[in-house]
């Protein structure tokens, strides 16, 4: 299903299998104020492409003709400012990850609420107007002396490296990380950012008093925990932004601890 595009209005597209999920989300983006159009597929969205490059796309992950993996690459290399959102029912880290290095800007986990994706959409609507007079400025004084700042010899924040320009990450902004292999997500509540090392150059450079270690593939901010709670056998942290972070055996007496549980 297609609407007539609006000069005015950001032009989404939202590219999913599962129409009962894709038409509803896309009727309650267009009572937002947003032009919408909707995809079964890749080779819908390829129709819709060739009337003209969106302003977003809202991609699903787990396709049965094209994954959203493959349509992400395709799409990052016909235009490096697009904004990419991806859907996904996959919980392992590696997944999202994965989605984050070919391009996306970010990421939702299905099930969701349409105010949430409303909120990530918008989110990166913003970055993207705001980074684009970076992108087209020739400016390569400024990312020259980009360097990661560090207080006491702890990280202060993280600059990272994107096709628009550099994104500084403050570590107090940062609410909890999860890394895997040589890539960590920082997760801040407006979205999250993917960033090139390892989980023992974070345990390094993390100033402990700010980051807990609380997984071998976590850190949380004491200040986002809102309760520690029970999940059949395991301990979580549920934080302030609802996300849920286990915590392993090995720390759990350190963060109980420190959140003087």
């Amino acid at each position: 299903m297609t609407t007539p595009a609006n000069p005015h209005l950001p032009h989404i597209v939202i590219v999913d299998d599962e129409e009962d999920l894709r038409e509803p989300v896309a009727a309650y983006l267009r009572e937002q104020g947003m032009d919408v159009d909707e995809a079964g597929g890749g080779a819908d969205l390829d129709v819709i492409l060739g009337r003209g490059m969106p302003t977003l796309v809202v991609l699903d992950v787990t396709m049965p003709d094209e994954d959203g993996f493959s349509i992400a690459r395709r799409l990052r290399a016909l235009n490096p400012t697009i904004g990419i959102v991806m859907l996904t029912a996959r919980r392992d880290v590696i997944d999202r990850v994965v989605g984050l290095e070919l391009g996306a800007d970010d990421y939702i986990m299905k099930p969701f609420e349409p105010r949430e994706l409303l909120a990530r959409i918008r989110s990166v609507l913003r970055r993207l107007a705001a980074t684009a007079p970076v992108a087209a400025a020739d400016n390569d004084d400024e990312l020259e002396e980009a360097a990661p700042a560090s207080r006491d010899g702890y990280q202060e924040e993280f600059w990272i490296p994107t096709s628009r320009g550099e994104i500084r990450v403050p570590v107090d902004t940062i609410e909890w990380i999860e890394a895997a292999k040589d890539y960590a997500l920082l997760h801040t509540p407006e979205r999250s950012h993917m960033i090139r090392i390892t989980m023992g150059a974070l345990e390094q450079g993390l100033d402990p008093a700010q980051m807990i270690r609380v997984h071998r593939s976590a850190f949380v901010r004491p200040g986002s925990v809102l309760r520690i709670s029970a999940i059949g056998r395991h301990m979580v942290l549920e934080l302030k932004s609802g996300a849920v972070v286990r915590v392993g055996p090995r720390h759990w007496g350190e963060v109980r601890h420190r959140l003087k549980a």
